[in-house]
């Protein structure tokens, strides 16, 4: 994943309401932008700066937290020097919204004026992921091991010292590097080639077959040049950023396969320890909970008591500080925040078939419920 976050307003010159830092869900999280840009575009036309921030899926919550502070953390300066300070606020969607609740509980630098956490849930690997130890297990197991196997000892190799063949890992690995180049009209570099060469040589045949590949340049040159019309007009229509994103988010299938081929088997750290920590030291003083009316996956009433819990004790410690917990259902499912088209689409087919039936038939009613809610709650707290 090469982008740090990713920035939306609708003006660099009007004072912004307040600083929304986004983390969507799971696998989509990666490309957030693309996952719930109608939702993140609706927030800025409201008058907040958004910051969107990929992440890699892990079993490890706390280094995905780090990464994601990092990430932000590398970018707060300018935005504080473009658009002075501002109140941050956290909004994210099920996986997005229990790291929102860790960052909130576990990193007392970084604050958060309040949080809004859609749809959440914080089950344990085996609960979210059906037959995890009888079918997954075993199969990441199989496809992340490198296993020393007869043809690997018969040949001693590969000529980079790796086992051969390569196994499925290294495999998908390879075909996302090639289809990045792919996405891009590029032929892939000559580090790449070569990469791929030493990888896939036997160690008997390194001194015949070229292991450091140089494509000539004149090559490289007639290549572009009949690619090139066909790059200029998939740049020109906005794909290449999008299929280049759909490859961040499977890129994270490659990384989840080489955890439990390492041994993870359930998250980090695991749901009974969030709740205890969130009920000491969560620290957001005011928390909407939304929730969806069909959404099996939601745990959004069980945070709620787990925050009212943790408001208590933060009382008995600093009685003069409000402190509020609201929660709020809608209609719609755990996929409703990203099932929307991108705002100018959204207004053009609001154009032609009007606003109810454009939101029907595109089906992001309920993602504009969900902003509308969202904007209502920060306004009641001046935000």
């Amino acid at each position: 994943m090469y982008v740090y976050v990713y920035i939306l307003t609708f003006s660099l010159y009007t004072p912004k309401r307040a600083l929304i830092h986004f983390l969507g869900g799971a696998i989509v999280g990666a490309a957030p932008d693309i996952s719930y840009r109608y939702v993140l575009e609706r927030l800025a036309e409201k008058g907040f700066l958004i910051v969107a921030t990929p992440y890699t899926l892990s079993f490890d919550y706390i280094a995905t937290c780090d990464d994601i502070i990092g990430r932000f953390e590398r970018i707060a300066p300018t935005l504080a020097r473009q658009f002075g300070p501002v109140p941050v606020v956290g909004v994210g969607h099920s996986c997005g919204a229990l790291l929102q609740l860790l960052i909130t509980t576990l990193f007392p630098d970084t604050p958060r004026a309040a949080n809004a956490l859609l749809s959440y849930n914080n089950k344990s690997v085996k609960e979210a992921i059906p037959l995890f130890d009888e079918v997954i297990t075993p199969i990441f197991v199989q496809l992340g091991t490198n296993q020393s196997n007869p043809i690997n000892d018969f040949l001693g190799g590969s000529s980079d010292g790796s086992i051969l063949p390569p196994n499925s890992l290294d495999l998908i690995n390879i075909g996302i590097k090639l289809s990045r180049n792919a996405v891009k009209g590029d032929l892939p570099s000559d580090e790449l080639l070569s990469q791929i060469a030493k990888r896939t040589t036997p160690k008997p045949l390194a001194s015949i077959l070229p292991q450091d590949v140089v494509v000539p340049s004149f090559v490289r040159e007639s290549f572009q040049n009949i690619i090139n019309p066909l790059k200029e007009s998939k740049a020109n229509a906005g794909i290449i950023p999008l299929l280049d994103q759909s490859l961040d988010v499977l890129e994270q299938i490659p990384f989840l396969i080489e955890e439990v081929a390492n041994g993870a088997r359930d998250f980090n750290p695991p749901p009974q320890s969030v709740q205890a920590a969130a009920r000491r030291r969560y620290r957001a003083r005011r928390t909407l909970v939304v929730q969806y009316d069909n959404d099996p996956l939601d745990e959004s009433e069980q945070v709620e008591t787990l925050l009212r819990e943790a408001e208590t004790v933060m009382r008995n410690k600093r009685p003069m500080v409000d402190f509020d917990v609201k929660r709020i259902v809608l209609k719609g499912g755990h996929a409703t925040p990203c099932l929307a088209p991108p705002l100018d689409l959204a207004s053009r087919a609001e154009d032609i078939l009007g606003e109810e039936t454009a939101k029907g038939r595109l089906l992001y009613a309920g993602a504009d419920e969900t902003v509308d809610e969202i904007v209502k709650w920060l306004v009641e707290g001046n935000l």
